[in-house]
């Protein structure tokens, strides 16, 4: 049986796609509230196997997530005051800062990451400024999106 050369090729890009659709890319993109960019928190990302992927907002808003596989996921945010984060000796310059993923047990992004994550530089005083609560867990959050590779995913905290 000889094959055809457009049956051929036809194939390849097939498989190209099918293989492509498996790659991971990168999410990121700007959390807004209100039309002002966060400036401190996490962003948590459930994609369509369940699989859970985190990222640190910084002080523009910006987040980046690696390995996220294209596709629709949903989408938490939390934030919790930096100040209080600080723990004992806040304002003076004394306690360990909480960083992007949390000490606090009551933290609801402790259910999806456990490893430590590198400590975040802090905003500046007033600029921080509460989010709701609800918006925190990805599952109950209301909050989705599209992971599409080089096309920013926007998160707009209602």
């Amino acid at each position: 049986m000889r094959l055809r050369p457009g049956a051929v090729a036809f194939a390849l890009a097939l498989s190209l796609l099918v293989v492509g659709c498996r790659g991971k890319t990168t999410a990121n993109g700007k959390v807004t509230y209100k039309g002002k960019a966060l400036v401190w928190g996490t962003v948590t990302l459930v994609d369509a196997s369940g699989q859970v992927h985190q990222g640190p907002i910084d002080l523009e808003g910006n987040y980046s997530i690696p390995d996220v596989p294209p596709g629709p996921v949903k989408i938490g945010v939390h934030s919790t005051n930096p100040d209080v984060a600080r723990g004992k000796g806040a304002g003076k310059g004394g306690g360990k800062a909480v960083g992007a993923a949390g000490d606090d047990p009551n933290d609801p992004r402790a259910k999806f990451k456990t490893e430590p994550v590198a400590e975040m530089p802090r905003p500046a005083p007033g600029k921080w400024f509460p989010i709701p609560e609800k918006v925190s867990d990805p599952h109950s959050s209301g909050l989705t999106g599209e992971v599409r590779s080089g096309k920013p995913l926007d998160v707009d905290v209602k």
